[in-house]
């Protein structure tokens, strides 16, 4: 069995208190539906909460036609680093000797 199903199985409670009127207007929705209004609200929730996270947590990146080209377009043609760019590559490279292959934390012999 996946992990994914075991936690479906698994059942957890939500209870809330809300206005009639939130009341009446979701057993209404859930009614046209025809689903309970438990149901319903699981669905729409759910759905609400997995969208919201994907946009939070930007797994998904929609670009238009034009905004595609444009992303390409700067791919293809990278700028020169500026000034700020390199003085931090100089202060990255002084700070660890030019040793790109240097740990950014102690060792156990208690050097960086």
């Amino acid at each position: 069995m996946s992990r994914m199903s075991a936690s479906y199985q698994e059942k957890g409670r939500i209870t809330a208190r809300v206005p009639l009127v939130v009341q009446e207007t979701i057993q209404r929705a859930a009614e046209l539906t025809g689903i309970p209004a438990n149901a319903y609200i699981v669905q729409v929730v759910h759905q609400h909460a997995q969208e919201f996270i994907d946009r939070h947590e930007m797994k998904n990146i929609v670009l238009s036609g034009q905004d595609s080209e444009w992303f390409l377009e700067q791919l293809a043609r990278p700028r020169s680093p500026n000034a700020k760019l390199k003085k931090a590559l100089t202060g990255y490279q002084e700070m660890f000797d030019g040793d790109e292959d240097s740990a950014a934390f102690p060792t156990s012999e208690g050097t960086a």
